[in-house]
């Protein structure tokens, strides 16, 4: 049996680039190591790929395990990825177990947003608490729960799906088919997309005028809403209606009383806060608005690093100390 302190391997899959670390069991972070996602070359580039990289942060240490972030739908016991929106090759793939005969180690995986959730529930904003639930703003909108202490993935480790609560069902059109979902509005790709039809610009036949606009970021268009840019600030108050909305509706079924907001929108939390807190203010019954606390993840790009690694230790619950 390896000691207590013997160090973990995490990784974190995203759609371009794979982050891996090498985590002591207090969460303090060793190595770090980088490496591209070969998306176009197949489920088994990804599988070599994550074996070098956890070879090499590995290196002559002996760890105890590797814990995986994947984003899409999965079986955590199993370890199987049953689809990814980022990774279209994974069909069912049995990316656990496969990747635990090549290396020769235990491999936990789990949803990248519930382990985001688990980083900042041990880490992060949410230390001390039992309930939690945090809002990943990137270029979707996932979501992660912390129930009782333990992430919290339903009968069939889907639960969580935040950015699919429909807020209104005659909104834009989501990436998933439905309309009105909170990723149409508060994601990455919802706001730039909300910006753009604010304007009237189609990207398939921009005219001369529209270049400007078509070149803007969450975070431009960020920049614009706090100098005072009407079209630019109602693009954000929309973002947070819906996601105090969702939350709202999240809070009166779970009665979580800690809300988190991670990912690269949330660098807008400024922006963003006023409304979601407002729409609370509205929406919840019998709860006090003011015992919420509502607040900007605070771990960054390692959430999902450290969340990886508290899976890998054993430990999908975080002690509130």
């Amino acid at each position: 049996m390896m000691p207590r302190r013997t160090p973990v391997i995490a990784i974190d899959i995203g759609g371009t680039s794979i982050k891996g670390a090498r985590v002591a069991p207090d969460g303090e972070i060793l190595a770090r190591a980088r490496a591209a996602t070969p998306v176009a070359e197949g489920s088994e580039a990804i599988l070599e790929t994550l074996v070098r990289l956890c070879r090499s942060l590995a290196g002559r240490h002996p760890v105890r395990a590797v814990g995986l972030g994947v984003p899409g739908a999965i079986s955590p016991r199993r370890g199987v990825v049953h689809a990814s929106p980022n990774v279209p090759c994974w069909h069912d793939e049995p990316l656990g177990p496969r990747l635990a005969r090549r290396l020769g180690l235990r491999v936990r995986l789990d949803n990248d947003a519930n382990l985001h959730a688990l980083g900042e529930h041990w880490r992060g904003a949410g230390r001390g608490t039992r309930n939690l639930l945090l809002a990943t703003l990137g270029t979707g909108v996932g979501g992660g729960l912390i129930l009782d202490g333990r992430v919290w993935h339903g009968d069939t480790g889907r639960a969580g799906e935040l950015g699919h609560t429909v807020v209104d069902p005659h909104g834009p059109r989501c990436a998933c088919g439905a309309r009105g979902c909170v990723e149409a509005y508060a994601s990455a790709t919802g706001i730039v997309g909300a910006w753009r039809r604010a304007w009237s610009v189609d990207p398939a036949r921009p005219r001369p005028r529209d270049r400007r606009i078509l070149a803007d970021t969450p975070k431009t268009i960020a920049d614009r809403a706090r100098r005072g840019d009407a079209r630019a600030r109602a693009v954000y108050d929309a973002a947070g209606l819906a996601l105090g909305i969702a939350i709202a509706d999240w809070i009166q079924i779970l009665d979580v009383r800690t809300v988190l907001l991670g990912g690269g929108v949330a660098g807008a939390f400024d922006l963003l806060e006023p409304t979601v807190r407002r729409e609370l203010g509205h929406r919840l019954f019998g709860v006090e608005p003011g015992t919420i606390r509502l607040d900007r993840a605070a771990l960054g790009n390692d959430a999902g690093i450290l969340g990886a690694a508290r899976l890998a230790l054993g430990r999908t619950a975080s002690s509130p100390r």
